[in-house]
């Protein structure tokens, strides 16, 4: 829904579990009035023009909208019969810049499941505590964490399941480096404000699982390698092409001072590469799909990864700063 008065515009939208309201203030917005029109479809039309100016008119039945030479005419509904959005109003909230939240979350949202009906694992885990935020994905099989340390000004720790969805949406937000984001704890709702969008999102149903009881400890991971970042990444993304479909695997064998990382598919080939790094243990080799490994790496803003482990059937620990780790189960059939 658009409603715009002279020097004022404001757009709400919401599918029912997502719900966004965000304002433009400018001298050159003009006119007076209210339109409900379908979203995917203005989005289309309004990215497709060329002019400077976008010009939207009730016509009867139809909305006009007009830019350059271009012409649409969508069917709208009623302003009365849009839904209502919530306002920003709660007596819980946490301040903080919006970089480090948005951090947050491309260290842990990739790693949250993508199939129906599990509610809790297609969720991200949000626990606001005292003294830091943190943020949790997982799907069963992998699990990644990042905490953001310093007072958040609670007076109690407050956990909250969030959709992939909502999240989704304050990425495309809030894109302006040195904002500060408010998140409001409302009962059934999560909001996000920042300074001219909110965004407010339902909770995901369900109980998250304990991940503090899967991370591994320190005598369970006894072996410690250090890598670079790039290489890597690269290493892993050469392997990919030969992992074949379905059951993917990439195979990471430690030697003394070098990593091989290879797969092979019967009918398809196989791939090699060899780089140095930071270990001095026992030869060993593990295996895990590689899409895990690489969509870890490629949301590592450092240049340096550090894994341990303990042996080829437990479950691998990646890190690049102390805020922030990622779990893995090995492939082991």
């Amino acid at each position: 829904m658009i409603t715009v008065v002279p020097g004022k515009l404001e757009i709400l939208a919401t599918d029912g579990e997502v719900s966004l309201r965000t304002r433009l203030v400018d001298e050159g917005i003009k006119g007076d009035g209210t339109a409900c029109l379908p979203a995917a479809t203005l989005l289309s039309a309004v990215r497709s023009m060329s002019g400077d100016e976008v010009i939207i008119e009730e016509k009867k039945s139809l909305h006009e909208i007009r830019s350059g030479s271009a012409l649409f005419k969508l069917n709208g509904d009623e302003p009365d019969l849009f839904p209502s959005i919530p306002t920003f109003e709660t007596s819980t909230q946490v301040k903080v810049p919006l970089a480090s939240f948005l951090d947050l979350c491309n260290r842990t949202m990739f790693a949250a499941a993508r199939e129906m009906g599990r509610y809790a694992f297609n969720g991200v885990l949000l626990e606001i505590g005292k003294d830091e935020i943190t943020m949790v994905a997982t799907d069963g099989r992998r699990l990644a964490l990042a905490r953001l340390p310093g007072p958040t000004g609670v007076s109690e720790s407050h956990s909250r399941i969030l959709p992939l969805k909502g999240l989704v949406q304050l990425q495309k937000a809030g894109s302006e480096d040195g904002e500060e984001l408010t998140i409001g704890l409302l009962e059934n709702q999560v909001a996000f404000d920042l300074p001219s969008t909110e965004i407010v999102t339902q909770l995901v149903e369900g109980d998250f699982p304990d991940f503090r009881a899967v991370i591994p400890k320190a005598d369970d991971t006894p072996l410690d390698v250090s890598m670079d970042t790039a290489e890597f990444a690269n290493a892993i993304r050469r392997a990919a092409v030969t992992a074949g479909e379905g059951a993917r695997s990439v195979e990471l064998a430690f030697d003394s001072g070098s990593l091989k990382v290879s797969s092979r598919q019967e009918g398809l080939g196989e791939a090699k590469s060899e780089m140095d790094i930071e270990y001095a243990g026992d030869s060993v080799g593990i295996r895990f799909n590689p899409e895990f490994i690489g969509e870890y790496l490629r949301a590592l803003p450092e240049t340096s990864v550090r894994f341990r482990f303990k042996d080829r059937a437990s479950a691998g620990l990646f890190s690049s700063k102390d805020e922030s780790l990622y779990v893995v189960m090995p492939i082991t059939s």
